[in-house]
């Protein structure tokens, strides 16, 4: 093979490469699903123990009852945790909460509940 074609297709092939790979990274993430706030008073708590909220309802100070499962970072980083016993407290005396949460295709999935005023 002359010297010369065989640098060319070498250094084709690189190019070939070096395209290939920048398309692979340009490939965007799809982005998540934005965070909505929604304020109401529970109606349903459901745990597997003292520490861990598996899922919850809660209706809405316009009415609606919406259901909730929970984030795995479910209140990580909130001043106050919600823990499932706190969350039956406020469900037991009618106390507001405020949930934050993003839609998931349908479902619903809090990623923190913090205590409101009445």
């Amino acid at each position: 093979m002359d010297r010369p074609n065989a640098y060319v297709n070498w250094r084709l092939l690189w190019v070939a490469c070096a395209c290939v790979a920048a398309v692979a990274c340009s490939a965007v993430a799809a982005p998540a699903a934005p965070t909505q706030t929604v304020r109401g008073v529970l109606l349903d708590v459901e745990s597997p123990g003292i520490q861990k909220v598996d899922s919850f309802t809660l209706r809405t100070d316009d009415g609606q009852e919406l259901h909730f499962t929970t984030a795995p970072n479910f209140n990580e980083g909130v001043a106050h945790l919600m823990t499932p016993g706190h969350m039956r407290q406020h469900m037991a005396l009618g106390d507001p909460v405020e949930v934050t949460y993003r839609d998931d295709n349908g479902s619903l999935v809090a990623l923190t509940a913090t205590d409101v005023s009445p």
